[in-house]
Parts: C-alpha cells; structure tokens; sequence
C-alpha cells in the first residue's frame, strides 16, 4: 500500500474543485483497503471513500483526513439460461461496463450509457436514467463492513434502494463497496419510455442494443456540460418525490408541467428542471463562476477557477427561492465533502 500527503483532489472529481487530501491512498485490493482503515483508525482520523469523483463537491480547504481511492477492479461472467450474471470490481468505470456488456448482447443497463463515475458509486447512489435504474437489474453487493472488518453479501432487497439512495448512503461509513452482480438479460428488452427515447425510435419497432446507448449518449451530450472546457458533477440536485396527492395540487397549479412515476417508489418524481426554468426562470443564472447549466437547469456548471463555496452558494439559492415559490423543500444529490 502506497500512501501519499498532500494530493490535490480538484483533478480527481468531475467539477475539477476541491483542496487537498491530508493522507490520500490507492486501494487496488481489498487488503490494501482494509491496510488503509486500518492506517485511519491507528491516527483516528476521519475517511472518505472516492470512487470516479462525479457526484461530489470538495471543500476548497481539502480533506483533513483519509482519502482512499477505490480502485477495485475485474469483470466476470456467468451465463445462467436466458440472463448472464455480471460480477463487477467496484473501481471500474460504469460507463465501461455498460460499452462492454452492449458488445455482449447483454440487455438491462442500457439506457444507463454515459453515466460518469464507477460501479461502487453507481450502486451507492443507486443511479437511474432514462427509465432504467441499477437497482432493477443488480443481484447482490459484496462490501467490506468496516465496524467488523468482515466482508458481507448484501442481496438486492436488502439495500433499502430508493430514488438515489439506498443502506449505504443511510448508513455511511459502515458499508465500503467492493464488488456489485448485475443479472442481464439475453433477450431485447427495450425501456424506450422516456420521451427522448420515444421520438428516436418512433420509426424502429426494435432497436438494437448499441442504437439505443448510441442515442442515450447524444441525448446527454445535448443536456450536459462538456467537463473538457468546464467542472460539474451531473444533476446536483434530486428532483422531488411527492405523494400523488400533492401531485395533483401541483398538477392544479401548474397545469403543463409534467409529472412521472418512479420505478423505484410509489410517489411521484416531480421535475426540478421544469420549475427552475418556467416557475423561478433562474436557467442560466450565474453567481461568481457557477451557473445553472443552460440544457439542463438541475446542472450546475462551474467555469475553472470556480470556488467550491460559490457553487453552495448557487444550490442554497436555487433551494430557498424553490421553497419560497413552491412550498417544496429541495436536497442536493452531489455530496459535499468538508
């Protein structure tokens, strides 16, 4: 195990902000992160787990603490009738897995193309778009508990998945992602329900499996920042989940704004985006460097040379002024390391 001082971690997260590590470490193995807890705990010093660095935002002072890198990686495969079952180091680009399984004819994670960030992050954040969820196809989750030091099998129904969340995102810091099992299917399986998709095949009864993470990859180039010429970290905010009857009072007060079901809950996803842009009319909208991405109203884009308290500074102001106009209180989906 290798353990560096000092490491810049703005270069290591998509929003390209952030201080440095006071003790940073590249755990490629699961005895290098067990070494690196162990490393903490010996200084009682807190830990801070970093995958690909796309949903997080660093504080401009660093990490006072442990950084360790999950760099776990390795694919298998394991064919089992009409599904192959995909067993995945958590170090591995996600959008990796997902070009690779394409390439195998390997259908559920799909529509999940483009997703920036590693397997452990994926399943951690329980990522979802364009119809699909990890949650649906994921099997099991092998993770290191760190208050025993003993690694445990999490089955699907035992992680508490919800809409960007899940039992290691509740309980963070006792769970550390090691290796996540995908069941994928052998059979085209299409999730062409959203409406980029819909209006891309309307005239292909079915596509194929590399047209369809084709089309999802041009569909985010369109709606998300180039992270070559600027930082962000994806949606920094979670659109609102609201109960069908507060829906229907939203739905009264504004009639256009559209409304959609969750395939991970029962309530109702509310769009963040539409209310940004046609309630606050806030797309666009800059404050020292950050700004709400012009595609996108639920990105915040940074210019580099951004400072991490502008962009909270941006998201505080997006949240009161929602709350102000629209009684809904808002949460951030990046996570904010200090």
């Amino acid at each position: 195990m290798h353990i560096e001082e000092h490491v810049p971690l703005a270069t290591l997260t998509t929003f390209g902000i952030g201080g440095p590590a006071r003790y940073f470490i590249w755990a490629t193995s699961l005895d290098e992160l067990r070494e690196g807890l162990r490393f903490a705990d010996e200084r009682q010093l807190p830990v801070f787990v970093l995958g690909g660095g796309s949903n997080v935002l660093i504080d401009d002072r660093g990490f006072g603490g442990v950084v360790i890198h999950i760099a776990i990686e390795g694919i298998q495969y394991e064919v089992a009738g009409s599904h192959t079952t995909v067993i995945v180091g958590a170090g591995e680009s996600w959008d990796g897995l997902v070009s690779e399984v394409v390439d195998k004819e390997l259908w559920g994670i799909e529509n999940l193309s483009g997703v920036p960030g590693t397997v452990g992050g994926a399943v951690v954040g329980n990522i979802g778009a364009y119809g699909q969820v990890q949650s649906q196809t994921l099997q099991w989750v092998e993770v290191l508990n760190t208050k025993n030091n003993v690694i445990e099998c999490i089955e699907n129904t035992q992680c508490q998945f919800g809409y960007r969340e899940s039992i290691f995102t509740h309980d963070a810091g006792t769970y550390i992602v090691v290796r996540a099992a995908y069941a994928l299917s052998h059979e085209a399986k299409p999730e062409l329900s959203y409406a980029d998709l819909q209006k891309t095949f309307a005239d292909q009864a079915n596509p194929s499996l590399l047209s369809i993470r084709e089309a999802v990859l041009h569909i985010r180039e369109g709606k998300f920042p180039d992270l070559l010429q600027e930082g962000s970290a994806g949606s920094f905010f979670k659109n609102p989940i609201v109960s069908k009857e507060e829906a229907a009072v939203l739905r009264e007060r504004y009639p256009d704004m559209p409304q959609f079901s969750m395939p991970e809950t029962t309530g109702v996803k509310i769009p963040l985006g539409w209310l940004i842009d046609h309630v606050l009319h806030l797309k666009g909208y800059s404050e020292d460097g950050a700004r709400l991405f012009e595609k996108q109203a639920l990105v915040i884009a940074a210019k580099r040379g951004t400072s991490a308290n502008a962009v909270r500074a941006l998201a505080n102001t997006v949240r009161e002024k929602i709350f102000s106009a629209c009684g809904i209180a808002i949460e951030h989906e990046v996570k904010i390391i200090s």
